[in-house]
């Protein structure tokens, strides 16, 4: 079997595809944006790239959320995931990955998940990464070094995800109420400020291969706090792609591309927009 075999084989069964460099980056600019089903572009693309990785969104559009359990720049989620679930893995299908890691799979919850990236924000521990909305995984394919386990899709069910292992949930106090409405402001309010110079500060100081799932999960985040009207729409956007700028190239050969960076942030942050937070509304 070749990597465009096992790309149409997973477009077959209903995933949507498109091809990763080696560094696990999209090749494409639009990134799993542009994961499709069409056999025809699938071809093209593996025509173009034949060692290409298969990347797959996670989230609404595949209905999976994924816990990537990472082994490598020394982290030993395994570890972590022992002392929150016990040493007996969960029983759902499961990816083994080049550095020794593990990629679960999950059913996607009702609400959603958002990415999440170590202990970072909602995260739930170092080593572990949600990929959900806004997120992807690389699917096993010949000579990628990711393969299936003893549980795949061929006898097992991806399961709910663990109350447990859910991400955090971040509340903002007010006095006995702990889950305060966004207020809609004209101006940035202290906890709007706050707010944003924490998303910058995490995209800035994001480590290697966690960049990108900061990114969008910050973007995202702000996004719906502006939604909600609680933080002017125009000011966080350009804060949080000044903050993007500043992201260091950890892989001198594969750098940030400024209007690569510039499309994360949009998206990302235009989807937050449409979910906005708890107490508030679209802003016009």
């Amino acid at each position: 079997m070749t990597s465009l075999n096992a790309a149409l084989a997973y477009a077959a069964r209903g995933w949507p595809v498109f091809p990763c460099h080696p560094s696990k980056r999209p090749i494409s600019e639009r990134g799993f944006y542009a994961a499709t089903i069409d056999e025809q572009q699938i071809v093209a693309w593996w025509t173009d790239s034949p060692q290409a990785l298969i990347g797959m969104p996670t989230g609404e559009r595949t209905g999976l959320a994924v816990l990537d359990v990472d082994m490598k720049n020394g982290n030993n989620g395994f570890r972590t995931l022992d002392e929150l679930d016990g040493p007996i893995r969960p029983v759902t299908p499961t990816v083994h990955t080049p550095s020794d890691g593990a990629h679960f799979y999950f059913t996607l919850p009702e609400n959603g998940l958002r990415n999440t990236a170590g202990r970072h924000g909602r995260g739930i521990g170092p080593g572990l990464d949600w990929r959900g909305s806004g997120g992807y995984v690389i699917l096993p394919s010949p000579d990628s070094g990711y393969r299936w386990g003893q549980r795949h899709f061929g006898n097992c069910s991806p399961q709910p995800v663990p109350l447990h292992l859910m991400p955090k949930i971040k509340l903002v106090s007010s006095g006995d109420n702990p889950m305060r409405p966004v207020q809609r402001v004209a101006g940035l309010s202290r906890y709007a400020e706050a707010a944003l110079d924490q998303a910058a500060r995490a995209i800035i100081n994001a480590p290697s291969g966690e960049q990108e799932p900061t990114l969008n999960t910050e973007c995202f985040c702000i996004g719906t706090l502006a939604g909600a009207g609680g933080i002017p729409a125009d000011f966080a956007r350009k804060v949080l792609l000044w903050a993007a700028r500043q992201m260091r190239d950890h892989d001198p050969r594969r750098p940030w591309r400024l209007g690569e960076i510039e499309m994360k942030v949009q998206r990302s942050f235009n989807d937050g927009m449409r979910h906005p937070r708890q107490g508030g509304s679209h802003a016009a």
